[in-house]
């Protein structure tokens, strides 16, 4: 099954299905997904989801806390849409990608 998927932070929708999570679904528009890992492990792809259920699959704790993910803040690359969703790209700190390039 399909969902219709809003980035708001991007004012972009796209149809993404059940079976893949919302970074490979989204992935096809470069516009829309930024470039990383697809499996959990650089947090490049962190986002709210505003709207919608979602399955969500273990996250990583190095980029996403158990309080974020109480709260709805997941990677999106570890999340596979239930339902129509509206979601944010959060994105890293510019200071923690810094550091990593270094």
């Amino acid at each position: 099954m399909k969902h219709n998927i809003l980035v708001k932070n991007k004012d972009k929708n796209r149809s993404c299905s059940e079976d893949k999570n919302l970074m490979d679904s989204l992935s096809v528009c470069a516009d829309i997904v930024p470039k990383g890992c697809h499996n959990g492990a650089c947090g490049v792809c962190k986002i709210k989801v505003s709207k919608g259920e979602f399955k969500k699959l273990k996250m990583n704790r190095k980029h996403i806390s158990q309080e974020e993910e109480l709260n709805n803040i997941v990677l999106a690359c570890r999340s596979l849409p239930k339902s129509d969703m509206e979601i944010e790209f959060l994105g890293k700190p510019k200071a923690e990608i810094y550091t990593l390039g270094n």
